[in-house]
């Protein structure tokens, strides 16, 4: 008869040779299969989190998880132990260990907290075993109610064994970060206007990318002000600072509208007469692209117009020849009669003794990084606004490219370029999505070179300072050398992965062009 072993003791009955002898392991099962963790590598364990997939990661990373403000890469152990996979289910759990930095590994079930004398522990080759003998640290067998407990060493994993990841790309230094906010080559931005443009009713308009801060969702509660022009809607607030409403439909004399999930709130920095900043929210009904608009496809307003008091208007872009008409509206103007000084000051305009008293170190991190933010997948990626030349739509026909890789959808002609288009869900490794109308193609710079990749939606421009964009843990080589940053969003736990535009393939357009088949 097998006699069992008590999962716990009393260290005042028992001598203080025996407590130094005894060992404690976290328990947990997987399929059928009893394992086990010394607690001394355990952190905490947790109900399995929302996570964010991690393109090109290993087929055992699960994702990464905002584990109360720090990043958290997570497996499935049930994958790296051998074993076949499962669905997660109510019952499991994450267990949070420590190898030179924390990782979340997920199994079935947590069993208890087991206190297993060191001489009941049985080196790995003598027995069978279920692992790799390089996974354990030992056995013990016929203990409890368990007939075999595998003790796993977590530094033994493959997956968690540090990868060789350059330096730089495993930190946020400032320099790095101040980078991402600026584009190392000015040429360009002299020749072209950025913009973002979005529909008013079957209208299209557009302000210019300097004036806007970001782009969020219209809240579900707007405060309401007694006695305000009919163009303003009401009070927000938007981290921690009040932010007016404006109904930019009233401001255009276009009639209301009820609203839909697809309206956007546009939060624009006006400069009033003393060049003090101030933050208004412009509702709009659909955000569409944003775009970087040539200066030979700008017009300026007709005067018939501007006689008939459209001073809101700036310029207009006549985009795809001409069929697609864009007006650029004035920031300031679209204001209507609201009085700029009832607004109030933006702080960062404010020249205050703290502000001046600030370190180069606290400047650098309230630097702002734009982000273009996408979707693949459900899931968010954001690129720095530099490397996006625009942002446009599928086109009907993809002139394909035969011989070429898998995921090069073909080439387009914009403009009179020739425009490599790669799919971004096969370039991750993704599975294939159907067409959409929410599909967009980002442009981007590689090297010089402009690529277009198939994304499943742009979703915002998004505003972020370099102290909130966090290292990635580490990863394998191919996710690590496209994961430059981790951004946290303020106003949920969502997290958005900033991609590096340079890590992306450079496509050679004119040979493609050679091999296409019409």
């Amino acid at each position: 008869m097998v006699q069992h072993e008590p999962s716990a003791f009393d260290a005042d009955k028992v001598g203080q040779d025996q407590v130094n002898s005894v060992r404690q392991f976290v328990s947990f099962v997987i399929g059928q299969e009893m394992f086990a963790f010394s607690i001394e590598k355990v952190q905490e364990i947790i109900r399995v989190p929302n996570l964010v997939r991690v393109p090109m990661s290993p087929v055992s990373m699960l994702g990464l998880a905002n584990l109360r403000g720090e990043i958290l890469p997570v497996f499935d152990l049930r994958g790296m132990l051998g074993k076949s996979g499962s669905a997660i289910t109510d019952t499991s759990r994450v267990i949070v260990v420590e190898e030179g930095a924390k990782v979340g590994l997920v199994v079935d079930r947590v069993a208890e907290v087991l206190n297993v004398p060191a001489d009941r522990i049985e080196d790995v080759t003598a027995i069978e075993k279920t692992v790799s003998t390089d996974l354990l640290m030992g056995v013990v067998k016929n203990f409890g109610d368990h007939g075999l407990i595998q003790l796993v060493d977590p530094s033994g994993l493959p997956e968690l064994q540090r990868s060789q990841i350059d330096a730089e790309k495993q930190s946020v230094s400032a320099p790095a970060a101040a980078k991402m906010a600026r584009p190392d080559d000015d040429t360009s931005i002299e020749d072209v206007l950025q913009i973002v443009s979005f529909q008013i009713g079957t209208e299209e308009y557009a302000f210019k990318l300097a004036d806007v801060d970001e782009i969020v969702r219209v809240p579900t509660s707007i405060a309401e002000v007694p006695n305000a022009p009919r163009n303003v809607l009401g009070l927000i607030t938007l981290r921690d600072r009040v932010l007016p409403m404006i109904s930019l439909r009233d401001c255009l004399g276009v009639a209301p509208e009820e609203g839909a999930d697809i309206n956007r709130v546009v939060v624009l920095r006006v400069a009033d007469e003393n060049g003090e900043y101030r933050q208004f929210g412009m509702v709009v009904d659909r955000v569409r692209e944003v775009l970087r608009v040539p200066m030979d496809q700008i017009d300026d307003v007709p005067e018939g117009v501007k006689r008939r008091g459209a001073n809101e208007i700036e310029c207009i872009c006549k985009l795809d020849d001409g069929a697609r008409i864009v007006s650029v509206l004035s920031a300031y103007e679209s204001l209507g009669q609201i009085d700029l000084n009832e607004v109030p000051t933006d702080l960062q305009s404010q020249d205050t003794t703290q502000e001046a008293e600030m370190t180069s170190i606290d400047a650098t991190d309230q630097e702002e990084v734009q982000l273009v933010v996408f979707k693949l997948a459900n899931e968010d990626f954001g690129i720095s606004i530099h490397s996006v030349q625009e942002i446009i739509r599928l086109p009907d026909h993809f002139v394909s490219v035969p011989n070429a890789d898998h995921e090069i959808e073909g080439i387009i002609n914009l403009r009179g370029m020739v425009l490599p288009v790669i799919d971004m869900r096969r370039y991750f490794n993704m599975s294939a999505a159907t067409r959409t109308e929410r599909q967009r193609i980002i442009v981007l710079s590689c090297g010089g070179t402009l690529t277009g990749y198939i994304v499943d939606s742009v979703t915002q421009v998004l505003r972020v300072t370099t102290a909130e964009l966090t290292a990635p843990p580490p990863l394998n080589n191919e996710a690590a050398k496209f994961v430059q940053h981790v951004a946290k969003l303020r106003e949920s736990q969502s997290m958005v992965l900033v991609l590096d535009s340079a890590a992306f393939d450079v496509v050679d357009g004119a040979a493609l062009e050679m091999e296409a088949t019409p």
